[in-house]
C-alpha cells in the first residue's frame, strides 16, 4: 500500500511537471498577444479605445466560454479540453494572421478591418478558453488540500513564466519578417506566428504525453452540482477586482511608456517587455517562495497582496524617472504573485474532487471579466490623463478589503 501511495505521488508530481510546461505555453500565447496588438493597433492608426475595447470584447468571451469548458473537462476529460484549447488557438490564430496581413496590404482598413479583426479575436477567445479551466482542474486532481495552494502556485508561476517569455519573444522577433513574406511590415506579425508554431508543439507533447485522467460520471456531476452561493459571488468579486487591476495596468504599460518617452515602436516593444517580464520574475519569485511555504488559509494570500499593490501603483504615479516605473512593476509582480494562487486554490477548496472542472471554470470568471473590463476601462481613463489609469485602481483594493473580511465571517 505505501510503495502504490508512493508511485501514485511520483505520478502526480509528474503530470504535475508536465503541465508547468504546458500552462507556460499558454500564458506566453496570450501575453504574446497582448504585447503586438498595441503595436499592430497603431499601425493600423486605431485609437486607444478602439484597441482596448477589441482586446476587451475578445477577453469577454472567456467570461461565457471558460464554464462550460470547466464543466465539459469534468465530463469528457482534462486531456481532451486541452486538447481543444490548444489546437482552436493555433487555428484561430491562423484566421487573425491572415485578416491581419489584408490589413497591410489596404484591402480593409478602418472600421471594416477593426470588424474582421474583432472576429477573428473572439474566435480564438472563445475555443481558447478551453485551455485555462481544463489545466487548472487537471492541476487539481494532482494535489491534495493542503498542497492546493502550493499547487496553485506552481500553476501560477509557469502562467508568469509565460508572461516572461511572451514579451520577450515580442521584443526579439517584431518588426522581422524571417519568413520572408513581400508585404510591407509583416514582421508586425512574426511573433504571432512563431507562437502559433509553439503551441502546435504543445498539443502535440499533450496528446503524446499526458495521461487521460479518471472522468466523473455524470451522476456524480449531477450529484455535487456546483452552486452559486452568497460565498461563491463574494470569492468571485474579489477575483474580479484584483484582474481588473492587473489587467488595467498590464493594458495600458505600452502606451504609458511611448507617450511619456517618446519611444519607437521597436523601443516601446523593448521596454515594455521589461518591465511586463519583470513583473512576471517577481510574480514568480513569491510563488516559488512564499506561496510554496505557506499553509494558510489562501485568503491570507490576497490580504498580503494588497499592501505591494497599494505600493506599486503609488510609485508609478509619482515616478520621477524610469527607475520608480520599474520598481512599481516589480511591486505589482509580488502583488500577483501572491494574490492569483490564493484566488484560485480558495475557488478550488470550495468544490468537491468530482467537480474541480467546474468550479476553475467558474473561477475562472474572474479572470474573464477582469481582462474584459480592464482593457475598456483603461482605454477611457488613459485618453483623460495618462496617470488615471493607475490612480483609479487604487480605490478598488479598499473595496477589495470590505469583501475579504465578509467572506471571512461567512464562513
Amino acid at each position: 500500500m505505501e510503495t502504490n501511495s508512493k508511485e501514485a505521488v511520483n505520478s502526480n508530481q509528474k503530470i504535475l511537471s508536465s503541465l508547468m510546461l504546458v500552462i507556460l505555453f499558454v500564458s506566453m500565447g496570450q501575453s504574446v498577444y497582448w504585447q503586438t496588438m498595441p503595436i499592430i493597433g497603431r499601425e493600423f492608426n486605431f485609437t486607444e479605445i478602439e484597441i482596448n475595447t477589441l482586446v476587451s470584447i475578445s477577453a469577454a468571451m472567456f467570461i461565457v466560454f471558460t464554464p462550460f469548458w470547466g464543466k465539459l473537462s469534468d465530463r469528457i476529460g482534462r486531456k481532451k479540453v486541452l486538447l481543444i484549447g490548444l489546437s482552436g488557438y493555433v487555428l484561430s490564430n491562423i484566421v487573425f494572421l491572415y485578416s491581419a496581413s489584408l490589413g497591410l496590404i489596404g484591402t480593409f482598413t478602418g472600421f471594416s478591418l477593426l470588424m474582421i479583426l474583432l472576429i477573428s479575436r473572439v474566435i480564438n477567445s472563445a475555443i481558447g478558453a478551453a485551455s485555462r479551466p481544463a489545466s487548472g482542474a487537471y492541476v487539481a486532481d494532482v494535489t491534495s488540500e493542503e498542497d492546493r495552494s502550493s499547487g496553485m502556485g506552481k500553476f501560477g508561476a509557469a502562467n508568469n513564466i509565460g508572461t516572461i517569455l511572451g514579451p520577450v519573444l515580442v521584443g526579439s522577433l517584431v518588426g522581422l519578417n524571417i519568413f520572408n513574406i513581400q508585404i510591407q511590415e509583416f514582421g508586425l506579425l512574426t511573433p504571432l506566428i512563431v507562437m502559433s508554431m509553439i503551441m502546435a508543439l504543445a498539443a502535440i507533447f499533450v496528446y503524446v504525453y499526458l495521461p487521460n485522467n479518471k472522468i466523473a460520471s455524470s451522476e456524480e456531476v449531477k450529484e455535487t452540482k456546483i452552486v452559486l452561493d452568497f460565498n461563491l459571488k463574494l470569492l468571485i468579486s474579489i477575483g474580479v477586482i484584483i484582474f481588473t487591476a492587473f489587467a488595467i495596468v498590464q493594458s495600458v504599460t505600452a502606451f504609458y511608456i511611448q507617450d511619456r518617452f517618446g519611444y519607437n515602436l521597436d523601443q516601446t516593444a523593448k521596454t515594455t517587455a521589461l518591465l511586463l517580464g519583470t513583473m512576471a520574475f517577481m510574480s514568480i519569485v513569491s510563488q516559488l517562495t512564499i506561496v510554496q511555504k505557506y499553509k494558510g488559509g489562501p485568503l491570507n494570500l490576497i490580504k498580503f497582496s494588497i499592501p505591494l499593490f497599494v505600493l506599486s501603483s503609488l510609485l508609478i504615479i509619482f515616478s520621477p524617472n524610469f527607475l520608480f516605473i520599474y520598481s512599481g512593476m516589480a511591486a505589482m509582480g509580488l502583488a500577483m504573485g501572491l494574490a492569483s494562487p490564493g484566488y484560485t486554490a480558495a475557488a478550488s477548496l470550495n468544490a468537491d474532487k468530482d467537480n474541480q472542472g467546474a468550479a476553475v471554470g467558474l473561477a475562472m470568471v474572474a479572470p474573464g471579466i477582469g481582462f474584459a473590463l480592464g482593457p475598456f476601462l483603461s482605454g477611457l481613463l488613459y485618453s483623460s490623463s495618462m496617470n488615471m489609469p493607475f490612480i483609479f485602481i487604487l480605490p478598488l483594493f479598499l473595496i477589495l478589503i470590505l469583501l475579504i473580511r465578509k467572506l471571512e465571517k461567512s464562513y
